[in-house]
């Protein structure tokens, strides 16, 4: 692999939009932090009360919870790989900080990431001084890549997935994101079609190359004990707006109350009473887990409105429906739904997750729809026929478990960069 080409300043289009609207963005993180109730946030959006580091960390950042939980068996390979090194990360959310916190070591330290400007990422690095920088996924900060070629400090973009609408972008934003590439060490791609694009977009080919989705990785943690309800019942994970109404008028045209209870959890807890008013004015009943309603024989829907329990209504689910993918949002993650033995079913926008949902299926590991009115169709069909509901979920565990070593393999692509 050749090193980065010359030091390549961020586009100048780039630099004049992120000053004109510097004063836009300090005041948008005002307001997060005062929603969040960090100081901390702020300040270190600045570029100020950033810990001062002379040990030389690697610098892993997550932008929010779902690269932090993508993040976890990666980190916990390099600690492995790499005992005595240490680590800072860092999100750009509030809520990426928090499950930071939930999930990783306490001794690895926590900072939010800086703006994007000139001298809030100059504080930053000043401050951190890292050994080398992780960017997962789709993160591009020109700025923040700019610092770390200028400091000679490797930067490699992780599990990097790119999608098609980023090429689809006017010219002049792929011009920006491709001059920040140029400036980066190497793309390790979660798939070909995700390096591909990244190559397109202007990153040097010799510097990218896809190993797999690091979100197939095994991150150590226990089974998740199911969540037993009154009733057998079917899970609609992480749906949206619109999603719960198509599949409540779906689901009681079909009849499937009497026997099996839906229960959804939506993307969006805070959705709940929007979405219980819409239900009932169709007639369905429904039971709230956060009000602590019993699901009884009557209920036709539970609304599990909580944090933190969907795994466990994965587990004790009969079969599960990837929320987001009835509307145009791209999709959930499916990955938790198979890595447990269940059907994953979807529908047909799946954008976001297609390599993960194309894995599946040419594996016959999940099942794809187009309709709400289609997939309650195939629920009845799964639910009559349990040995084909368990085959499909073998080979939905069994695809994932396969591909379960990818964080060792992410951890010795990067020796080179952190030893």
């Amino acid at each position: 692999m050749s090193p980065p080409s010359e030091l390549r300043l961020p586009d100048r289009r780039y630099r004049v939009l992120m000053r004109l609207l510097a004063p836009v963005l300090t005041g948008y993180s005002v307001w997060q932090g005062c929603k969040a109730r960090s100081s901390r946030l702020v300040r270190q959006r600045l570029g100020l009360s950033i810990p001062q580091r002379t040990d030389r960390p690697v610098w892993l950042h997550m932008a929010s919870v779902g690269e932090v939980n993508a993040a976890r068996p990666l980190i916990t390979a390099l600690r492995r790989d790499f005992p005595g090194v240490p680590m800072v990360v860092s999100t750009f959310t509030a809520s990426g900080a928090a499950a930071a916190f939930r999930a990783l070591p306490a001794d690895i330290e926590h900072v939010f990431l800086p703006l994007d400007l000139g001298v809030t990422t100059a504080r930053f690095f000043a401050r951190v001084a890292p050994r080398c920088a992780l960017v997962l996924e789709t993160e591009i900060w020109p700025r923040l890549f700019y610092q770390c070629r200028r400091r000679d400090i490797p930067l490699v973009i992780v599990n990097g997935r790119l999608s098609s609408k980023t090429l689809a972008r006017p010219a002049w934003m792929r011009a920006v994101l491709g001059s920040a590439l140029a400036n980066v060490t190497a793309i390790l791609a979660r798939s070909t079609d995700d390096a591909a694009r990244f190559i397109t977009l202007g990153a040097a080919a010799d510097r990218v190359s896809a190993l797999d989705n690091l979100k197939f990785a095994d991150d150590g943690r226990t089974a998740t004990a199911p969540i037993a309800l009154p009733r057998p019942y079917v899970l609609a994970a992480s749906t949206h707006a619109d999603e719960e109404l198509q599949l409540a008028r779906a689901w009681r045209d079909a009849g499937e109350g009497a026997g099996y209870l839906l229960v959804i959890v939506p993307r969006h807890p805070d959705r709940a009473p929007a979405i219980v008013a819409r239900l009932r004015a169709l007639g369905i009943d429904v039971a709230v887990r956060s009000k602590q309603d019993t699901a009884t024989e009557t209920t036709d829907v539970y609304l599990a409105d909580t944090f933190g329990e969907l795994a466990g209504f994965i587990a004790g689910a009969e079969l599960v429906f990837v929320g987001g993918s009835l509307i145009r949002r791209g999709g959930q993650n499916l990955i938790e739904v198979a890595r447990h033995g269940k059907v994953a079913l979807f529908g047909p926008h799946m954008e976001n997750f297609y390599d993960e949902s194309r894995l599946l299926l040419e594996h016959s590991a999940a099942v794809q729809v187009e309709t709400a009115s289609q997939l309650l169709d195939k629920v009845t069909e799964l639910l009559a026929d349990p040995e084909e509901r368990l085959a499909i979920g073998r080979r939905a565990a069994a695809t994932i478990a396969e591909r379960a070593d990818i964080a060792r393999r992410y951890s010795a692509a990067l020796a080179q960069y952190i030893v």
